[in-house]
């Protein structure tokens, strides 16, 4: 592989070449005049990437599966990533700047990294893979999209670049893209191997990306394997998951997270690992009960959330909480301690999200391009199951084992999207309302802090499995912050119902 003389730089050109354009918006560097395109089109996919390839780097755009460019005689993909603050870190930010500022960024989304090769005679060793070619040494430029809204391709005009990162990745995370990539290879190898006919072929890869997905650490294939209306097939790109470029992005802005985050003494290269490392843990303590268990591990007993501590002692480490774990949050898993009965029921509503109402009020946001489409295809749980034998004495309760679980392709089109399609449904034809708690004379109920109890009329528990709930520790006009169509509430975050996961993990087997 090789680059052509135009893309060769050495590090300090580079350097003062981005340190140059930092702080300046896309549009003041936009000197090949990638906006103009945006007279005629409102949306242009990737105009942010064209302006720093054309604009910034002075080369054109190409489809190729070669590195963009090459710096100091290394061979570097140039990504282009946005970065915004989360509502709910907002007032930290306020009045802040530089670095100070900066600390609060989270990525937008994930990096597109190269298409899958349906080839799998040539793809065959990691090393040597368009994939890794690619993602061993990234560029990647970093502008902040200041908006909570779906702006149009010429809104990214007004768009500052931030900063940039020369990424590579530890051993570890080495071992995990490895793995990932070997899963999806495998899995090629054995349709092209059983089906030697393309187009029976193609037939029987419809949908393999939602079936490798739950087994995929740090990476997802989008869009999904599909055949088109012309009659061509859609091919998925691997890109790394938003979960694991919003470490890469916090971990650069946040020197001091490398020196503070948790990590395991021992990692994971894949699902499979993680899996085999619970079912050591399961053999080990399955039976002990939480008395048991504090003792084995020091855990006084009046601590908090004892169940979850025990656990975070069984990985060998120490924290507050399981999802302090850096492990867990690159990849994207949600590890919760669930508590049911002897029967397997009784299990608690989880909360998951906060929900970006302006994107939900977008009409032009497809649901496959939706946040809340792309969290639930990201995430996955981790549940250590414990179970109630005295709910008088939790001393008493037993561990059990871990189960683990993502959502699947059903569940996401059919539960997901009702909510999103219901609840936008709501939001667009002004029919959101707020709909407040009576008492048995037809008086509106007060809540302890004097304010009248309530809710918008989203979709609720009563008849969604993901359905919304207002999230503050008290109800009062001060704290009902979001507005929505001229109705004030509480923040909205997405919830998943408690008897929706008794259910799926009675029918998945512990670990």
């Amino acid at each position: 592989m090789a680059v052509t003389d135009d893309r060769k730089f050495t590090r300090d050109f580079v350097y003062n070449l981005l340190e140059a354009v930092k702080g300046k918006t896309l549009g003041e560097v936009d000197k090949s005049h990638q906006f103009a395109r945006t007279i005629n089109s409102g949306k242009i996919t990737g105009i942010a990437g064209d302006v720093i390839e054309q604009s910034v780097f002075g080369y054109n755009r190409d489809s190729d599966q070669e590195c963009d460019i090459e710096i100091d005689g290394v061979l570097t993909e140039l990504k282009t990533s946005g970065v915004r603050i989360p509502k709910r870190n907002l007032s930290h930010a306020a009045g802040k700047t530089g670095e100070e500022y900066n600390i609060h960024f989270q990525a937008k989304e994930g990096i597109s990294i190269t298409g899958v090769t349906f080839e799998p005679t040539i793809q065959t060793d990691f090393d040597t893979s368009h994939f890794w070619e690619k993602a061993e040494h990234l560029l990647i430029v970093i502008y902040e999209y200041k908006s909570y809204e779906v702006v149009p391709a010429a809104g990214y005009a007004e768009f500052p670049i931030i900063d940039y990162i020369f990424n590579t990745f530890s051993p570890n995370e080495k071992s995990q893209l490895q793995s990932d990539w070997e899963i999806v290879r495998d899995y090629l190898k054995k349709i092209y191997t059983a089906y030697p006919d393309q187009s029976t072929r193609n037939a029987q890869l419809v949908g393999f990306t939602h079936i490798l997905r739950p087994n995929l650490l740090l990476v997802e294939l989008v869009p999904g394997f599909k055949r088109k209306k012309t009659g061509s097939y859609q091919k998925p790109r691997y890109r790394l998951k938003k979960t694991f470029v919003d470490y890469i992005i916090r971990g650069h802005f946040d020197k001091s997270r490398t020196a503070n985050e948790i990590a395991l003494k021992e990692s994971f290269s894949s699902f499979a690992e993680l899996d085999a490392r619970c079912h050591v843990l399961t053999l080990k303590h399955r039976g002990k009960s939480i008395a048991e268990l504090r003792e084995t591990f020091g855990i006084a007993s009046g601590a908090k959330d004892i169940a979850s501590k025990c656990v975070i002692r069984m990985f060998g480490t120490d924290c507050s909480k399981l999802n302090q774990i850096s492990d867990f949050t690159k990849a994207g898993i949600i590890a919760k301690t669930i508590t049911v009965t002897p029967c397997g029921g009784r299990t608690e509503d989880m909360k998951l999200k906060h929900v970006d109402f302006q994107e939900w009020a977008d009409r032009d946001v497809d649901f496959e391009d939706s946040d809340v489409y792309n969290y639930f295809c990201e995430h996955s749980f981790l549940c250590p199951v414990f179970c109630e034998h005295d709910p008088n004495d939790p001393d008493k309760t037993v561990f059990e084992g871990f189960k683990r679980f993502a959502f699947d392709e059903a569940f996401i089109d059919n539960e997901v999207r009702r909510t999103w399609m219901d609840s936008r449904r709501l939001i667009h034809s002004d029919k959101l309302e707020w709909e407040y708690v009576y008492d048995k004379n037809g008086t509106r109920r007060e809540n302890r802090s004097g304010s009248y109890m309530g809710a918008p009329n989203l979709p609720k528990s009563s008849e969604y499995v993901v359905f919304f709930r207002g999230g503050a520790d008290v109800s009062t006009e001060k704290t009902r912050t979001e507005y929505v169509n001229g109705i004030r509430m509480l923040p909205q975050f997405i919830w998943l119902k408690g008897s929706f996961i008794a259910k799926k993990l009675q029918e998945i087997p512990f670990i």
